[in-house]
Protein backbone atom coordinates (compact mmCIF):
# COMPACT_ATOMS: atom_id res chain seq x y z
CA UNK A 1 0.00 0.00 0.00
CA UNK A 2 1.45 3.50 -1.18
CA UNK A 3 2.80 5.57 2.04
CA UNK A 4 1.14 9.00 1.90
CA UNK A 5 3.55 10.76 4.15
CA UNK A 6 6.23 11.02 1.28
CA UNK A 7 6.86 13.43 -1.15
CA UNK A 8 6.93 10.29 -3.56
CA UNK A 9 3.24 9.89 -3.69
CA UNK A 10 2.46 13.73 -3.49
CA UNK A 11 0.47 12.75 -6.95
CA UNK A 12 -1.91 10.13 -5.29
CA UNK A 13 -2.75 12.73 -2.91
CA UNK A 14 -3.46 15.44 -5.27
CA UNK A 15 -5.77 13.00 -7.25
CA UNK A 16 -7.63 10.69 -4.98
CA UNK A 17 -7.41 13.23 -1.65
CA UNK A 18 -7.79 16.64 -2.94
CA UNK A 19 -11.01 16.45 -4.95
CA UNK A 20 -12.92 14.66 -1.89
CA UNK A 21 -11.67 17.04 0.51
CA UNK A 22 -12.70 20.32 -2.10
CA UNK A 23 -16.20 18.33 -2.72
CA UNK A 24 -16.79 18.05 1.33
CA UNK A 25 -15.50 21.28 1.94
CA UNK A 26 -17.95 22.91 0.12
CA UNK A 27 -20.75 20.92 0.42
CA UNK A 28 -20.69 21.85 4.17
CA UNK A 29 -21.25 25.18 3.91
CA UNK A 30 -24.62 24.48 2.50
CA UNK A 31 -25.52 22.04 5.66
CA UNK A 32 -25.38 22.37 9.70
CA UNK A 33 -24.19 19.67 11.64
CA UNK A 34 -20.92 17.85 13.24
CA UNK A 35 -17.60 18.12 10.69
CA UNK A 36 -16.11 14.35 11.15
CA UNK A 37 -12.12 15.17 11.46
CA UNK A 38 -9.49 15.00 8.41
CA UNK A 39 -8.74 10.83 9.51
CA UNK A 40 -12.41 10.34 9.66
CA UNK A 41 -13.54 11.96 6.45
CA UNK A 42 -10.65 10.31 4.73
CA UNK A 43 -12.36 7.04 3.29
CA UNK A 44 -15.03 10.24 2.40
CA UNK A 45 -12.66 11.76 -0.05
CA UNK A 46 -11.23 9.09 -1.66
CA UNK A 47 -14.67 7.57 -2.59
CA UNK A 48 -15.91 11.36 -3.70
CA UNK A 49 -13.25 11.35 -5.74
CA UNK A 50 -13.89 8.34 -7.53
CA UNK A 51 -17.92 9.39 -7.78
CA UNK A 52 -16.36 12.93 -9.26
CA UNK A 53 -13.66 11.12 -11.71
CA UNK A 54 -16.75 9.41 -13.54
CA UNK A 55 -18.06 12.04 -15.62
CA UNK A 56 -14.65 13.99 -15.23
CA UNK A 57 -12.80 10.91 -17.19
CA UNK A 58 -14.08 12.25 -20.58
CA UNK A 59 -12.46 15.36 -19.89
CA UNK A 60 -9.43 14.07 -18.58
CA UNK A 61 -8.88 11.52 -21.70
CA UNK A 62 -9.35 14.71 -24.00
CA UNK A 63 -6.69 16.34 -21.90
CA UNK A 64 -4.06 13.97 -22.70
CA UNK A 65 -4.67 13.27 -26.20
CA UNK A 66 -4.32 17.10 -26.57
CA UNK A 67 -0.90 17.98 -27.39
CA UNK A 68 -1.21 21.89 -26.64
CA UNK A 69 1.03 24.43 -24.46
CA UNK A 70 1.92 23.29 -20.72
CA UNK A 71 -0.04 25.87 -19.84
CA UNK A 72 -3.20 25.43 -21.09
CA UNK A 73 -2.72 21.46 -19.87
CA UNK A 74 -1.80 22.65 -16.78
CA UNK A 75 -5.06 25.19 -16.35
CA UNK A 76 -7.21 22.17 -17.79
CA UNK A 77 -5.87 20.18 -14.59
CA UNK A 78 -6.02 23.02 -11.97
CA UNK A 79 -9.51 22.86 -12.84
CA UNK A 80 -10.34 18.97 -12.75
CA UNK A 81 -8.43 19.27 -9.35
CA UNK A 82 -9.96 22.07 -7.57
CA UNK A 83 -12.78 24.00 -9.43
CA UNK A 84 -14.11 21.06 -10.75
CA UNK A 85 -14.46 19.34 -7.59
CA UNK A 86 -15.69 23.05 -6.10
CA UNK A 87 -18.70 22.47 -8.56
CA UNK A 88 -19.46 19.19 -7.47
CA UNK A 89 -19.90 19.92 -4.09
CA UNK A 90 -21.96 23.15 -4.71
CA UNK A 91 -24.33 21.06 -6.79
CA UNK A 92 -24.23 18.45 -3.23
CA UNK A 93 -24.69 21.33 -1.51
CA UNK A 94 -27.58 22.51 -2.97
CA UNK A 95 -29.26 19.32 -3.37
CA UNK A 96 -28.86 18.17 0.03
CA UNK A 97 -30.41 22.04 1.11
CA UNK A 98 -33.50 21.56 -1.21
CA UNK A 99 -33.98 18.14 -0.54
CA UNK A 100 -33.88 17.17 -3.99
CA UNK A 101 -32.58 13.42 -2.48
CA UNK A 102 -35.43 12.97 -0.39
CA UNK A 103 -37.60 14.55 -3.43
CA UNK A 104 -36.15 11.49 -5.40
CA UNK A 105 -36.10 8.79 -2.62
CA UNK A 106 -39.75 9.70 -1.66
CA UNK A 107 -40.70 8.88 -5.50
CA UNK A 108 -38.87 5.98 -5.26
CA UNK A 109 -41.11 4.87 -1.91
CA UNK A 110 -37.60 4.93 -0.02
CA UNK A 111 -36.38 6.43 3.44
CA UNK A 112 -33.00 8.01 4.03
CA UNK A 113 -31.23 9.06 6.62
CA UNK A 114 -31.15 13.26 6.94
CA UNK A 115 -28.29 14.98 6.25
CA UNK A 116 -29.00 17.66 9.88
CA UNK A 117 -28.88 16.15 12.82
CA UNK A 118 -31.29 17.66 14.93
CA UNK A 119 -34.67 19.37 14.56
CA UNK A 120 -32.85 23.14 15.63
CA UNK A 121 -30.72 22.91 12.78
CA UNK A 122 -33.44 22.08 10.63
CA UNK A 123 -35.85 24.63 11.84
CA UNK A 124 -33.44 27.18 11.86
CA UNK A 125 -31.91 26.21 8.06
CA UNK A 126 -35.67 27.04 6.81
CA UNK A 127 -36.18 30.17 8.19
CA UNK A 128 -36.77 32.59 5.49
CA UNK A 129 -34.60 35.25 4.13
CA UNK A 130 -36.87 37.75 5.43
CA UNK A 131 -37.28 36.14 8.44
CA UNK A 132 -40.27 35.30 11.13
CA UNK A 133 -42.03 35.46 14.12
CA UNK A 134 -40.22 32.37 16.56
CA UNK A 135 -40.84 31.22 19.83
CA UNK A 136 -38.03 29.21 21.46
CA UNK A 137 -38.45 27.02 25.02
CA UNK A 138 -35.50 26.83 27.06
CA UNK A 139 -34.45 23.87 28.94
CA UNK A 140 -35.92 25.58 31.95
CA UNK A 141 -39.61 25.80 30.59
CA UNK A 142 -39.26 29.36 29.81
CA UNK A 143 -40.77 30.70 26.19
CA UNK A 144 -38.92 33.43 24.24
CA UNK A 145 -40.16 34.82 21.83
CA UNK A 146 -39.32 37.45 18.67
CA UNK A 147 -38.53 38.15 15.42
CA UNK A 148 -35.37 36.24 13.44
CA UNK A 149 -34.58 38.07 10.74
CA UNK A 150 -31.22 38.47 8.81
CA UNK A 151 -28.91 39.53 11.24
CA UNK A 152 -30.32 37.04 13.99
CA UNK A 153 -27.98 33.33 14.33
CA UNK A 154 -28.87 30.59 15.88
CA UNK A 155 -25.94 27.91 16.98
CA UNK A 156 -25.46 24.55 14.79
CA UNK A 157 -23.33 23.29 17.12
CA UNK A 158 -24.35 20.36 19.44
CA UNK A 159 -22.99 21.70 22.77
CA UNK A 160 -23.72 25.20 22.71
CA UNK A 161 -27.15 25.81 21.75
CA UNK A 162 -27.44 29.43 21.42
CA UNK A 163 -29.64 32.33 19.61
CA UNK A 164 -28.87 35.95 19.22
Amino acid sequence: MPDFKGTDNLYLILIFIVPGLIILYVRSKFISGRRPSHTENLLSYVVLSLIYYVPAIFFIEQVLSVQRSWFFTAAIWLFLILAGPALFGLFLGAAAQKEWWDWIANKLDLSIVHVIPAGWDWRFSKIPRGGMFIMVTLTSDERIAGFFGRNSFASSDVTERDIY
